[in-house]
């Protein structure tokens, strides 16, 4: 640009002068007038096909600055007929090829006109040295300083507007907006690495954050606790699961929700000044002049919802509801105050100011339209318990840091037990382990303290009971974080709980399987009931250690030569004379996990024991139940010569009790699992637990 003002100040001056061009091989001769020959007009033409620099485009943009499209304009482009302005290019400013009534054109005669009238006094040369001195350079201005070209009434606004986000992004303070921006020196020059950052700690955390976290108060509720806790509501099913009508109704009701939401906000300052008129009529002419302004209030509030086609007909109604349910109120609000006053005339020491001060409250019932705050979600930490249970071992945490409360929870070396251990391995806080309490497992908490009386230590033994309770749904929507919250709640409780995390492992990787020859039809897995016995021990010793198996029990599990032997290895140092009869559970436990051999009956012998007590509740929780019901995959030539079916999973003797007390039997076609030997679910299940 500013080569284009000194050629042209140089043109106006010196007469026919050549235009310089910035491109190497290109030269145009001008007439004194300024004007090109026809084939000097045709060069360029052909010289523009080639290379085209638009005028106004910058390589450095301003931040700044309007954000529109680019419009890049070919020379073959109709753009005649259509009304559109075509974009002025350097080349063109450049040759010339710009209209006379063209605003650019115009302020170059308005500049050329300037420098024409001035006088070069001091007898310098004509090279345009003094251009900058004149106090109307680039304003397009007289000798008089007035300004002939008035700034654009939308680029003024748009101007002012910048300006005035500018200073609004100033005046902001906090992270982020005061923090210094420039790395110092010897930031550059440190030699940090990734592993010299700080590590989180719950100190850098924001109070918004952790405001929006609610935690239990105790750690982790026990189940009655968990019973009652106010916890938001289930979403709705996802329409993609089958069930769209449930969804639509749900998505309506939500929408509606809000609506009234934002109608009883809007009108809460009106419906103070309308509460408070006298006249009927006033009051009618106040509603009337609600109905016409409560549209666009809410739609202020609600913007998205205002785009529903029939929003005004939805407010109306909305508000329509709003004020019955006032005046509802205020009819409930008058006979209470009626009450009172007939009250306070037979107690002759009511003041004035407690009448005015209960009138004052009724006026607040009413009033409070929006009703009570929503419940949040609130969170359990099972490492961080105040009403541990009386296992030590339960109030520790593993190598892993997952805490013994949910044991034997844990991460698998090869497949892993639920996404909720990884969630706890990724999260910043080291020192907590929360699960989140949704209305599925406070659900599942009720079912439990309603039907077994569990929490009540007063409860006789008629009134104890059990629970059969069935989780389902989808992959994914948190079945193992539910459970795991409730092994926890029970725990605290003071049940006792046989935790079984992984039906798919238990169900696939069993080692080998043998016949039951004390039970015909059963088979046994060693290795796995060994590992119940040592689980068992492990979390709840403390608990079983007083309660004692009878020898008719062991006797239907085990037989007499394994029962001599269980005997003389729980007593190995005593002589036979002082053989303990019979024998505590944490014994049968302890020979069980050392014995893969006698495994099988001791672990069955404790379960046994334990479902027909009544001493203490015994809950059993096994994830991936559904996996029990899947193909098999053990097998033996004692069940099919052949060795192509798979022993149904009801037939092995570890897993036979708790299918037996759930009572479920697929009918689907191909599978095994049948009736067939099975114990009634009323008297398969326990007497006092779940």
């Amino acid at each position: 640009m500013l080569r284009h003002c000194v050629q042209s100040a140089k043109r106006q001056q010196g007469g026919g002068l050549r235009w310089c061009s910035s491109l190497a091989s290109s030269s145009v001769d001008h007439n004194s007038d300024g004007r090109q020959s026809h084939h000097q007009k045709a060069a360029a033409a052909a010289h523009h096909q080639f290379t085209k620099r638009h005028f106004g485009i910058s390589r450095h943009p301003d931040p700044l600055a309007k954000h529109g499209s680019i419009n890049a304009v070919d020379d073959d482009d109709d753009i005649a007929d259509s009304g559109v302005a075509a974009r002025v290019t350097a080349d063109d400013l450049e040759y010339g090829e710009i209209g006379e009534a063209n605003a650019m054109s115009l302020q170059m005669k308005a500049m050329s006109s300037a420098w024409q009238d001035g006088n070069n006094d001091n007898g310098d040369d004509d090279d345009g040295s003094d251009l900058f001195d004149s106090s109307d350079f680039g304003r397009g201005g007289d000798d008089d300083g007035d300004d002939d070209m008035d700034e654009d009434p939308a680029d003024a606004e748009f101007h002012a507007r910048q300006q005035q986000i500018k200073e609004e992004l100033d005046q902001r303070t906090g992270r982020l907006w005061t923090d210094e921006w420039i790395i110092p020196e010897e930031e550059w020059l440190s030699n940090k690495t990734w592993d010299d950052i700080e590590e989180w700690k719950p100190q850098l955390a924001t109070r918004k954050s952790l405001e929006s976290v609610k935690v239990f108060e105790g750690g982790v509720p026990t189940l009655q606790q968990l019973s009652e806790l106010d916890l938001p509501p289930s979403l709705s099913v996802h329409p993609g699961h089958g069930s769209p009508k449930q969804y639509a109704t749900h998505r309506k009701k939500h929408i509606k929700s809000r609506l009234k939401m934002a109608i009883q906000l809007s009108i809460h300052d009106d419906l103070q000044k309308i509460l408070q008129m006298e006249s009927w009529s006033d009051k009618q002419e106040a509603v009337d002049a609600l109905f016409e302004v409560i549209e666009d209030r809410v739609r202020e509030r609600e913007p998205v919802l205002g785009k529903q086609p029939e929003f005004g007909a939805m407010v109306e109604n909305g508000l329509e509801q709003v004020l019955r349910m006032v005046q509802g109120r205020m009819r409930g609000a008058a006979s209470k105050v009626d009450d009172a006053s007939d009250d306070a005339a037979e107690d002759s020491d009511n003041t004035d100011g407690e009448k005015a001060a209960a009138n004052e409250d009724n006026k607040d019932d009413v009033l409070n339209v929006v009703g009570e705050e929503t419940a949040v979600p609130v969170f359990m930490d099972v490492a961080n318990v105040k009403n541990a249970p009386n296992s030590a071992f339960l109030t520790k945490s593993n190598d892993s840091g997952i805490p013994n409360l949910i044991y034997p929870l844990n991460v698998h070396h090869r497949e892993g037990v639920g996404r909720m251990v990884e969630e706890w391995e990724l999260a910043a806080n080291k020192e907590t382990r929360r699960i989140m309490m949704r209305d599925a497992t406070k659900a599942i908490a009720s079912k439990i303290v309603d039907a077994t009386n569990c929490c009540d230590s007063s409860v006789s033994d008629s009134e104890k009971g059990a629970a059969r309770v069935l989780v389902t749904g989808k992959r994914g929507v948190g079945k193992t974080a539910a459970l795991a919250g409730i092994v926890a709640s029970a725990r605290v409780s003071g049940h006792i709980v046989v935790y079984l995390p992984d039906g798919d492992r238990l169900r696939r990787h069993g080692f080998y399987i043998e016949p039951c020859n004390h039970r015909k039809g059963l088979y046994n897995l060693p290795m796995i009931a060994q590992e119940f016995c040592e689980q068992l021990l492990t979390s709840h010793g403390d608990d079983i250690n007083k309660m004692t198996a009878s020898e008719e029990t062991m006797k239907e599990f085990l037989t007499n030569d394994q029962i001599k032997k269980v005997f003389k290895k729980a007593n190995d140092d005593e002589e036979e004379s002082e053989v303990e009869m019979p024998l505590t559970l944490d014994k049968l436990l302890n020979v069980g996990s050392e014995s893969s051999s006698l495994s099988s009956g001791c672990y069955l012998s404790v379960i046994s024991t334990l479902m027909n007590q009544t001493e203490k509740p015994f809950t059993i929780v096994a994830d991936e139940f559904n996996c029990y019901y899947d193909h098999g995959h053990y097998f033996h030539m004692d069940y099919d010569e052949d060795v192509k079916k798979a022993i149904p999973l009801n037939k092995i003797s570890i897993f036979k009790p708790f299918m037996d007390a759930m009572g479920l039997y697929p009918t689907i076609a191909g599978n095994d699992i049948s009736r067939d030997d099975a114990v009634d679910a009323s008297q398969a299940m326990m007497k006092w637990g779940s």
